[in-house]
């Protein structure tokens, strides 16, 4: 019933064309940002121990998180994963993964971590991984690239659109490509 409608992404106007059955012309692409203090002179440094590659979004089966896990044997063993997101079902399923394949030293779950502590999480990271394989945007992409991390994501959604053509995508089931994504950044 809308005269006009503002999509945050390319993606996300082709699936309200497709599935709103919305003529192109009634919608206009509007990009996201995230907060300042995302900025490479806001943040302040490492939060947690080591070496880490981070992930940041709810833990939940569309966005893939256990690709990231599973490209971990693939990478020098010192590297951790630290995944931060609210706890649902596919955490358990993530945790399981993680238990039966030798990897609790490897993988560290958050939950409950405030806004204002991410940047500091992103700013101690070495690289972004971002394996969803369905996205309306993806913020989080956009914070860790204005950290100055650099992005692994997955193809076949709008990620691509999000992180622009300066970061590495590799298919959404390829867990040795994001290793070697990962090892290229």
């Amino acid at each position: 019933e809308a005269d006009h409608i503002i999509a945050i992404s390319e993606c996300t106007k082709r699936d309200i064309m497709e599935f709103g059955e919305v003529d192109g012309s009634q919608i206009s692409v509007i990009y996201q940002s995230c907060a300042p203090r995302f900025s490479k002179e806001e943040v302040r440094g490492k939060k947690e121990n080591g070496r880490y590659i981070l992930s940041v979004g709810s833990i939940e089966e569309r966005k893939n998180i256990l690709l990231a896990v599973k490209a971990l044997p693939y990478l020098p063993e010192d590297l951790q994963l630290v995944i931060v997101g609210r706890h649902t079902k596919y955490t358990d399923v993530v945790q399981e993964y993680v238990q039966r394949h030798g990897l609790t030293q490897r993988v560290k779950i958050l939950h409950g971590v405030k806004n204002e502590e991410l940047p500091d999480l992103y700013a101690g990271a070495e690289a972004f991984v971002y394996p969803s394989v369905y996205e309306g945007f993806g913020i989080p992409i956009i914070e860790a690239i204005s950290t100055g991390l650099p992005v692994v994501a997955c193809t076949g959604s709008c990620l691509e659109e999000a992180g622009g053509p300066d970061n590495l995508y590799v298919a959404p089931d390829d867990a040795e490509g994001m290793a070697a994504a990962i090892r290229q950044d």
